[in-house]
C-alpha cells in the first residue's frame, strides 16, 4: 500500500498515535471506510485486541464522525454477552477515530466461504443472534446490517455481534447520508435498503418514551437480515446469489428464493417455512422477534411436541442452559404509554417455614429446550401485536417487561400522574394501571422499593409465587406487597400456571406508605 496515499496512518505513526499497543505489520482487513488492525495491549497483560480505525477524510466529515461516536456510545451501553463490547475508544476530541475490541477467532463470512454449517451449527448461531438482536430491539435500537461479516466469533464458537454503524435508535437521529443506502443487498429487507435516508430525529420524546422497545415493525428489517443469514449458513450460499446485481435486485423484490430444500438434501420442509416467513416482503407477516424466529427454526429442526430435543440438538440445550436469558421488555407503539403488565398479582408474602426443603427440590429441576426458546417471553401479545395472526403461534423470546431504573425518567411534582412503568424509588397510586406519583403527594399510596428480573423460584408449583417473592422482597419480616409477571398470565391471562414450562419474568417490592 502506498503510506503516502493513503486515508489510514502507516504503521510506525500508528504506533506513535497509539502508545501502549503493538500492532501487526499488516492490517487485518482495509475498506474505503475503515481498516482493522490487530495489536497487542501492552499495558493490559498483553491481551490481544483488534483497533478498528476511521479513514482520515471521513474523521473529519461531521456526519461520518457523529456516526462513529454514536457507534461507539451504542456498543458501550449494549451490555450483552452477544453483543461485542468496546475496551476503550477514541473520544469527541481526538483527531483520530478508533476503538478497541476483543479480538475475535474468525467471523461468519470467513467460516462460510469454507461451505455451508451443519444444521446444529447453524441452530446454535442463529439462537445466539437473535440473542443480541432482540436484546438492542428492547432498548429501542435496530441494528440494519445483520450480515455474515458483522457477527463474530470468540472462543468455543461463542458469538458476537459488530458493527452498530447504521444502527438507528428508536427515537435517535438517522445518522447515514442522504441518498446513502441502509445494509447490504440480499441481507437487507427491500424496504430496509430503500428507506430514506439522512433524516433528522422528530421532536424530542419524553423520558419515558425514549425507554420504549421497537415494534414488531421496527424489528422486521433485522427478523428478515437474520433469515437471510440463516439461509446462507444452511445453503453455503448468499440468498438471490447472481452476479448480476440487478438481476439479484429484481428476484428479491420479488421474493423469488429457492427453497433451502432444493439445494441441500434432507432438509425438514418446514425449515423451507420458516425462513419464508422471516423473509417475507410483507413486514407484519415475519416473525415478530428475532427470538420468534430462533424458535420456529428449532421446532423444524426436531424438536417435538413436548419440548424434547432429538439427539441433533442436544447439545444445544446444554450450552443454552448455562446462558443468562435476557429480562422482557413490554412491545409499544412509539409515543404511547407503555401497557402495564398481564393480570398483575397481588397478595401479602408470609414467613415460611418450609423455604429451605421446598429450594432443594427447585434446585433439582432442570429445564427443557422450550424454556430456552419458546418460554422465553416474545412482544408477539403487547401493544404491537396483531391478535388476528391465526397462523402465529406465541413463542416468546428472549426480551424484559419493566425497563431497568433510568436517571432519564422524568419525576412527577405534586399532583401530577405519570401513565408509565415505575422504577426503584418511586410512588404509585394506583400499581394496577401503573400510575406514578410524587412521594409527597397525597394520593401516594405505595413505593417501589426492588424490582428483581428472572427471580429465584423456590416453589415453582404456586401459582401466585409467593415464595419466589418472599426471596426476591428479602423475607425479613417487613409488611411488603409485590406484583409479577410471568410466561403464563403474558401468553393468555386465563391460562392456567405451568410449572413445569412457565416461569417468572420480574417481581416488584413494594411498601404501603
Amino acid at each position: 500500500m502506498d503510506d503516502t496515499a493513503s486515508p489510514f496512518p502507516a504503521h510506525d505513526r500508528l504506533a506513535r498515535l497509539l502508545p501502549g499497543y503493538v500492532f501487526d505489520p499488516e492490517p487485518l482487513n482495509t475498506s474505503n471506510m475503515s481498516q482493522v488492525h490487530l495489536a497487542t495491549d501492552t499495558r493490559l497483560h498483553h491481551r490481544k485486541v483488534a483497533v478498528k480505525i476511521i479513514a482520515d477524510y471521513l474523521a473529519v466529515h461531521p456526519v461520518y464522525r457523529k456516526r462513529f461516536l454514536r457507534e461507539i456510545q451504542l456498543m458501550a451501553s449494549l451490555e450483552h454477552p452477544n453483543i461485542m463490547y468496546v475496551i476503550t475508544a477514541s473520544t469527541e476530541n481526538d483527531y483520530m477515530l478508533y476503538l478497541v475490541m476483543p479480538r475475535a477467532e474468525h467471523d461468519l463470512k470467513t467460516l462460510l466461504a469454507a461451505g455451508r454449517l451443519d444444521l446444529t451449527a447453524t441452530a446454535d448461531l442463529i439462537a445466539q443472534t437473535a440473542r443480541a438482536l432482540d436484546y438492542a430491539h428492547d432498548r429501542g435500537v435496530v441494528h440494519r446490517d445483520v450480515k455474515p461479516g458483522n457477527i463474530l466469533f470468540g472462543p468455543g464458537q461463542h458469538v458476537y455481534l459488530t458493527d452498530f454503524g447504521v444502527a438507528k435508535e428508536h427515537y435517535g437521529e438517522d445518522l447515514t447520508a442522504t441518498g446513502e443506502t441502509i445494509g447490504t443487498r440480499r441481507y437487507t429487507a427491500p424496504e430496509v435498503f430503500d428507506a430514506r435516508t439522512g433524516d433528522a430525529a422528530t421532536t424530542e420524546p419524553p423520558a419515558p418514551a425514549r425507554m420504549l422497545p421497537c415494534t414488531p415493525r421496527e424489528r422486521s428489517g433485522d427478523v428478515y437480515s437474520l433469515g437471510a443469514v440463516l439461509y446462507h449458513c444452511l445453503t453455503g450460499r448468499r440468498p438471490f446469489d447472481h452476479d448480476d446485481d440487478s438481476v439479484a435486485d429484481g428476484l428479491q423484490r420479488n421474493g423469488e428464493l429457492v427453497p433451502v430444500s432444493a439445494l441441500r438434501d434432507a432438509t425438514p420442509a418446514a425449515v423451507d417455512a420458516v425462513i419464508a416467513k422471516a423473509m417475507h416482503l410483507d413486514p407484519d407477516q415475519r416473525y415478530r422477534t428475532c427470538g420468534d424466529l430462533a424458535a420456529a427454526l428449532t421446532q423444524a429442526l426436531g424438536v417435538t411436541g413436548d419440548g424434547t430435543a432429538l439427539p441433533i440438538l442436544r447439545d444445544i440445550q446444554d450450552r443454552l442452559r448455562t446462558g443468562t436469558p435476557d429480562p422482557d421488555h413490554t412491545t409499544a407503539y412509539a409515543g404511547a404509554p407503555a401497557a402495564p403488565p398481564a393480570a398483575p398479582g397481588q397478595t401479602r408474602l408470609m414467613l415460611l417455614s418450609t423455604l429451605a426443603a421446598v429450594l432443594a427440590v427447585a434446585l433439582a429441576g432442570g429445564l427443557l429446550l422450550y424454556q430456552l426458546f419458546g418460554a422465553e417471553e416474545s412482544t408477539g401479545n403487547a401493544a404491537g401485536a396483531d391478535p388476528g395472526d391465526a397462523s402465529e403461534t406465541t413463542s416468546e423470546s428472549p426480551t424484559v417487561n419493566l425497563p431497568p431504573p433510568s436517571p432519564t425518567v422524568e419525576p412527577v411534582t405534586g399532583t401530577d400522574r405519570a401513565e408509565r412503568y415505575p422504577v426503584v424509588g418511586e410512588c404509585m397510586d394506583d400499581a394496577d394501571d401503573w400510575f406514578v406519583v410524587a412521594c409527597d403527594s397525597e394520593l401516594a399510596i405505595e413505593v417501589v422499593t426492588k424490582i428483581v428480573y428472572q427471580p429465584e423460584d423456590p416453589s415453582p408449583s404456586q401459582a401466585e409465587h409467593e415464595d419466589a417473592a418472599w426471596v426476591a422482597c428479602g423475607g425479613n419480616g417487613l409488611e411488603w406487597d409485590y406484583y409479577w409477571s410471568d410466561s403464563a398470565t403474558r401468553a393468555d391471562p386465563d391460562r392456567d400456571w405451568n410449572p413445569e414450562t412457565d416461569r417468572i419474568h420480574w417481581i416488584m417490592c413494594v411498601q404501603d406508605l
